[in-house]
C-alpha cells in the first residue's frame, strides 16, 4: 500500500532549501551530498539529505580511521503532515537503498525537540547512546549560533594570516641597528635581512636553517626550508643578485629571539583578532607512540610539578595516558617540555608542523556568544553494505548497540507548505 502511493526520487539539492529553511525547525540548510524527495501523486511532499559529517573526529568516532571516509550523516527529515503511518520509515529506507554502497549513516534525534528517533528505530539503525556535547551557542537575541557558522568566521580570519607578509610590512627604523639608522636613501628592506629572518624562523611551522653571506659589502642573513627553498624576506634591498650558492650556513646569536626580535614578533602578531598556532595532523598521530616515548623520559618529574611549571591544573597526566584521557601537548609546551625532559628531535618533524589559526574562544568572546547547557542526541547507526563488509564494519564499530530508548515523542508541527511542493514530478 505504501509502496505504491509513495515514490522516492533523487532531487536536486536546491529544491530541498524552502523545506529546510522555512518548515524544519533548524532552519539552516547542512552539508548536502545526497537529496532525495518523497512524493505522492507526483506532488513533492517530503525531503532528505545526507551530507559530510559536521567533524572528521565524529566521522572516525563511529568505526574509526578506516571506515571514516564512508561514514555520512542523515541530517535532515522533514515532510508535510497528515502522511500515512510508515511513510517516514519507508521513506528513509528508500533513500539509504539509493545510496552507493557501502556506507554508514549516522543521524541524531534531538531530545531537546522530545524527538525520540522513532523513524530510526522502525528502519533498524543501531542505537549506540547519548552524545556527548551538551551546550550550544546563543547570541546575543537569544538565537542559536551554530558551530558551522563560527568555523566560517574562523575561516575568513584564517584568510587574513600571512606570516611573511606580516614581518615585511612591519620593518621600521626602530628594529635596526645603529651603524644603519642614519644611512640615507635606503629602501624598507635595508638592514633588517637579520631580525626579519630570525622573527620568521621563531614564528615558522617549519623548520628552517639559517644561512649567511658577504654581499655587496655586507653581512646578510636568509633561510632555507628542509628542501633547501631559499626563503630570503629583504632580498630587495640589493642592486645585484645574491650569490646563496656561496653562502655558509650558521645559527643565530641566541637561542631565543633577540630584543629587536621580539618586538617585530609582537607586531606581527598583533592583529585585531588573536592567533594561536594549531598542530597539523594531530588526528593521524599515534597518541600511545607519543604517550609511551613522554613515559619513558619522564624521569623522576611528575604531573602535579609540570602542572605548576606551565600554570595548569590537571592537565599534565593527560599527556601520559595511554587511555581516551590522553591529550596532546600544544605546539608551545612541546618546546617547552622538551627542554624540561631533556627530550631529542625524533618528534619535531610531526609534533612542531603547525599553522597559525584565529583563537576560536577569542571569536566567541568578540561576537558576543553565550554557552548553554542543552540536553544531549541520541545516536543512531545504520550499516548500508554487503554482508562481508557490513560484517567488518560492525566489528570496527566503537560503540556498544543499546536498547533501544523508549519516552513520549513530540512531533514538530509546522503548516507552512514550501512552494516547490506543488512541482509535479
Amino acid at each position: 500500500m505504501i509502496k505504491e502511493k509513495y515514490k522516492v526520487f533523487s532531487i536536486k539539492k536546491e529544491l530541498c532549501y524552502d523545506w529546510l529553511l522555512n518548515k524544519h525547525y533548524a532552519k539552516r540548510v547542512p552539508s548536502i551530498i545526497y537529496s532525495f524527495g518523497l512524493f505522492e501523486n507526483n506532488i513533492l511532499v517530503g525531503v532528505v539529505t545526507y551530507g559530510m559529517p559536521p567533524s572528521s573526529t565524529l566521522a572516525i568516532s563511529v568505526c574509526g580511521e578506516k571506515y571514516k571516509n564512508i561514514v555520512l550523516e542523515l541530517n535532515r527529515l522533514v515532510v508535510n503532515e497528515g502522511l500515512d503511518k510508515n511513510a517516514l520509515s519507508f521513506f528513509v529506507s528508500q533513500s539509504i537503498n539509493k545510496i552507493p554502497k557501502p556506507k554508514i549513516i549516522v543521524s541524531f534525534s534531538d531530545k531537546n525537540m522530545s524527538h525520540n528517533g522513532y523513524i530510526y528505530q522502525a528502519t533498524n539503525f543501531i542505537y549506540t547512546g547519548l552524545t556527548s556535547n551538551c551546550y550550544m551557542l546563543i547570541d546575543k537575541y537569544g538565537k542559536e549560533f551554530h558551530f558551522r557558522n563560527l568555523g566560517h568566521v574562523q575561516k575568513k580570519l584564517n584568510n587574513q594570516i600571512n606570516i611573511k607578509k606580516r614581518i615585511i610590512k612591519n620593518l621600521s627604523d626602530d628594529l635596526l641597528k645603529k651603524e644603519y639608522k642614519n644611512i640615507k636613501n635606503k629602501n624598507k628592506y635595508f638592514g633588517h635581512c637579520y631580525v626579519a629572518s630570525e622573527c620568521l624562523y621563531h614564528l615558522s611551522n617549519e623548520v628552517l636553517k639559517v644561512y649567511n653571506i658577504k654581499h655587496e659589502d655586507s653581512s646578510h642573513w636568509f633561510l632555507k626550508d628542509k628542501k633547501d627553498n631559499i626563503i630570503d624576506l629583504t632580498s630587495q634591498q640589493f642592486q645585484t643578485l645574491v650569490p646563496y650558492k656561496n653562502a655558509r650556513r650558521i645559527f643565530f646569536l641566541t637561542k631565543k629571539p633577540s630584543k629587536r626580535a621580539k618586538i617585530l614578533i609582537d607586531k606581527v602578531l598583533n592583529y585585531n583578532f588573536k592567533i594561536i598556532k594549531r598542530r597539523l595532523n594531530e588526528d593521524k598521530i599515534n597518541k600511545i607512540e607519543i604517550a609511551n616515548y613522554l613515559r619513558n623520559n619522564k624521569g623522576n618529574w611528575t604531573a602535579n610539578k609540570l602542572d605548576k611549571i606551565f600554570g595548569y591544573k590537571d592537565t599534565a597526566a593527560h599527556w601520559f595516558r595511554k587511555d581516551s584521557g590522553f591529550s596532546f601537548v600544544n605546539v608551545d609546551d612541546w618546546i617547552k617540555l622538551k627542554e624540561i625532559l631533556k627530550l631529542d628531535n625524533k618528534y619535531d618533524d610531526i609534533m612542531l608542523d603547525y599553522e597559525w589559526i584565529a583563537d576560536v574562544k577569542e571569536i566567541i568572546k568578540k561576537l558576543e556568544l553565550k554557552k548553554i547547557e542543552i540536553l544531549p542526541k541520541n545516536r543512531y547507526v545504520y550499516i548500508s553494505a554487503n554482508k562481508n563488509d557490513k560484517k567488518n564494519i560492525l566489528n570496527n564499530l566503537k560503540h556498544k548497540s543499546l536498547k533501544y530508548p523508549k519516552n513520549i515523542n513530540k512531533r514538530y508541527k509546522n503548516e507552512y507548505k514550501p512552494n516547490v511542493q506543488l512541482q509535479i514530478l
